[in-house]
């Protein structure tokens, strides 16, 4: 009885150690690129509301396309995919504005985890790019950016989530603040700023096909930790420390998706008014 209770009482730790590794090397993650794709999309389908179709994809929508699209091949490469094809940008193709074909190996661990990258990959490469953009128009000092740790005790303990909380937002205010800051304020690096954050921003999204491959690769990397947890926790838990660590380097790519989000939320409001004026004109016309 006792060591049926305690190989019950083993693989509580191991579901629940995988849990919590999963949540803290990918969840931010998984969750900030959800709702950036949400923001996205209805970003994009006011988009085409207020400017029209050609308009705006001749203006901005073939660098967010492209982009996107550029998203997806890097990270195949970098997971090894055998890629067949690439078309960054074509507008008379219907709904598929650009596409890439890949494939890979099936019995491949690294392969198949890799589809969850490829599948986010435009929202990943987009908020890179846009901070390059924002390095070289504005300048930063990279000492001033602190690293968030996200862990368990976030969930446990009210002043560590008082603490992630505050240190992100004064992470978000110095990026803030740099752009305020009087020796960068020439009209044009504000224009040009504006201009790549509302193109790529509009196609930080992810498609039914991008999603099934991310949730792929999601599922797999979620079993492969199981299977690890299950052979080695006994030893001790030191890939949560390993995560710990890794994770607390992804928090400068949490706050640049945050910072995209934000800037996507107010491009909605305002296209939503667009909207909304020229509606009005042309039913009073």
């Amino acid at each position: 009885m006792d060591i049926f209770s305690n190989i019950l009482n083993y693989l509580f730790q191991v579901v629940l150690s995988t849990i919590v590794q999963t949540f803290i090397s990918l969840g931010p993650l998984i969750i900030l690129a959800f709702l950036m794709s949400l923001v996205s999309k209805l970003n994009e389908k006011l988009s085409y509301m207020v400017w029209g179709r050609k308009i705006y994809l001749y203006v901005f929508g073939w660098l967010g396309t492209s982009v996107h699209e550029i998203g997806h091949v890097i990270f195949a490469i970098l997971f090894r995919h055998e890629v067949h094809e690439i078309v960054l940008f074509s507008p008379n193709s219907g709904d598929s504005l650009g596409h890439i074909k890949h494939t890979y190996r099936k019995d491949s661990i690294y392969q198949n985890i890799g589809n969850f990258f490829i599948g986010i990959g435009p929202v990943i490469l987009g908020a890179l790019l846009l901070f390059l953009i924002y390095f070289f128009l504005f300048g930063m000092n990279s000492e001033l950016i602190g690293r968030i740790r996200i862990n368990h005790d976030i969930f446990l303990n009210i002043n560590s989530l008082k603490s992630a909380t505050i240190d992100f937002m004064d992470n978000i205010l110095f990026f803030l603040s740099s752009v305020s800051d009087q020796n960068n304020m020439r009209w044009w690096k504000i224009v040009f700023m504006i201009y790549v954050l509302y193109a790529i921003g509009c196609s930080m999204t992810l498609s039914p096909a991008d999603t099934r491959g991310a949730l792929h690769g999601f599922l797999f990397f979620i079993f492969i930790l199981f299977l690890f947890n299950l052979l080695t926790l006994w030893i001790g838990d030191f890939v949560q420390n390993g995560i710990l660590f890794i994770s607390s380097y992804f928090s400068l790519l949490y706050i640049l998706i945050f910072i995209s989000l934000l800037v996507n939320v107010g491009f909605v409001v305002i296209l939503s008014i667009l909207s909304i004026i020229k509606s009005s004109i042309f039913k009073s016309n």
